[in-house]
């Protein structure tokens, strides 16, 4: 599954984007400045980005020169989707000669924008993946955004310490006893906030894929 980073501060749009986009079967995920989306392209380390141009705190032809001169993600394929009144082939030309693959003009419509993710995506593949992502059998979980993936479905955003505590389950080689969690997780909690965790963590993941967290005589078990 594609991992697409949407830059674009209209929530409105971003919603419309991040449906059709799931829908097609992509992982998006969102930064609403250009600031938090110039962070997010070098943590997360996405597939794509679709960037707007008129961002506030920094606009993305800043985003353009910084992702062209950092060698780590210089090679990102990015669409830029703008509603600049400026000249649109002068602005066009420009904003790919700082790197960008595609220039769209909004608005656009969706049918229009996937035809050129996928057209950005074959000429442009990923080489590696995320360097901090969790991949055992059929889960990958990414501690940068605490999420959860389940068959390259997007499961769950978990709170930071449950986030700890699934990760733990999912490294584990077997079993996990209830003493060695609690240790694990800092040695501050109590077998009963554990246990409430757990149910938690089992609300978190859903009626489908709780019962992969097993109960043990002595503790929990994650089926991968």
């Amino acid at each position: 599954m594609a991992r697409i980073l949407s830059i674009e501060d209209d929530p409105d749009l971003q919603h419309l984007i991040g449906l059709s986009l799931h829908s097609n079967g992509y992982e998006i995920q969102y930064a609403f400045n250009g600031k938090e989306g110039y962070e997010k392209i070098l943590s997360m380390h996405p597939d794509l980005v679709l960037l707007d141009l008129m961002l506030p705190g920094m606009n993305g032809v800043e985003i353009l020169k910084a992702v062209k001169s950092n060698k780590d993600v210089r090679d990102l394929p990015i669409i830029v989707l703008t509603a600049y009144g400026d000249d649109a082939s002068m602005l066009e030309h420009s904003v790919k000669a700082l790197g960008a693959v595609e220039y769209l003009r909004k608005p656009v419509e969706i049918a229009v924008l996937l035809s050129h993710i996928k057209r950005a995506l074959a000429a442009n593949p990923r080489q590696t993946p995320p360097p901090d992502e969790i991949r055992r059998g059929s889960i990958r979980a990414d501690p940068s955004f605490r999420t959860i993936f389940i068959n390259d479905r997007l499961v769950a955003t978990l709170p930071s310490r449950r986030f700890d505590l699934f990760r733990l389950l999912l490294e584990a080689d077997g079993e996990l006893t209830k003493e060695a969690l609690c240790e694990k997780l800092g040695g501050t909690g109590t077998v009963y906030a554990l246990e409430k965790a757990i149910q938690r963590l089992r609300e978190d993941l859903g009626p489908l894929e709780a019962k992969r967290i097993q109960t043990t005589p002595a503790g929990y078990r994650l089926i991968p």
